[in-house]
């Protein structure tokens, strides 16, 4: 399968759905998420099951985290820099997955996108 180009979003689409493709628009990403709604895993984990090197497995972790798609049994302010430290298990927030997924599917069927609950 050939790779897509990069494109801009369109000027209506809302940030929150941009985020959402971005986020999960990504196979490593969607990978992750697959593997983590199975069972909670660890970095290095991830790193094999998805083939994908340490650094990069926290980077898409990072992302995932933001918008609220994956949780760790570690907060992130006990948790020590550089992986150091026990190992934090993640595990996919599948209830929010599922929102988003909602979130997505509305917006390309056209459907209008309730406005998102304070706090998230």
């Amino acid at each position: 399968m050939r790779s897509m180009p990069s494109l801009p979003a369109p000027p209506d689409m809302p940030t929150e759905v941009k985020v959402i493709i971005d986020a999960i628009g990504h196979s490593v990403r969607t990978e992750i998420l697959r593997q983590l709604a199975e069972r909670p895993l660890g970095v290095r984990e991830l790193a094999e099951a998805t083939g994908t090197v340490v650094s990069q497995v926290r980077k898409h972790l990072a992302i995932l985290e933001d918008l609220e798609l994956v949780v760790a049994d570690v907060p992130p302010d006990e948790r020590r820099p550089g992986g150091r430290g026990r190992a934090v298990l993640w595990s996919t927030n599948i209830e929010r997955a599922e929102e988003v997924g909602k979130i997505w599917i509305d917006y390309v069927t056209g459907r209008p996108t309730p406005p998102r609950a304070k706090g998230r």
